[in-house]
């Protein structure tokens, strides 16, 4: 049996499926003023952002 993996579309479809739930995550840390949060939030939407870059 062959194996299936992602196609690159799919993966990239994957990546701004997460970075737009980190966006909202990110939205509520402002409203709540959250700092914790917030600086979460920046680093998997700035890691996102890298890996979409390919």
């Amino acid at each position: 049996m062959e194996e299936m993996g992602m196609t690159n579309e799919q993966y990239k479809g994957m990546l701004l499926d997460e970075l737009e739930d980190w966006q909202e995550v990110r939205e509520l840390a402002l409203e709540t003023n959250n700092e914790k949060i917030l600086k979460k939030a920046d680093q998997q939407i700035a890691k996102i952002n890298e890996k979409i870059k390919f």
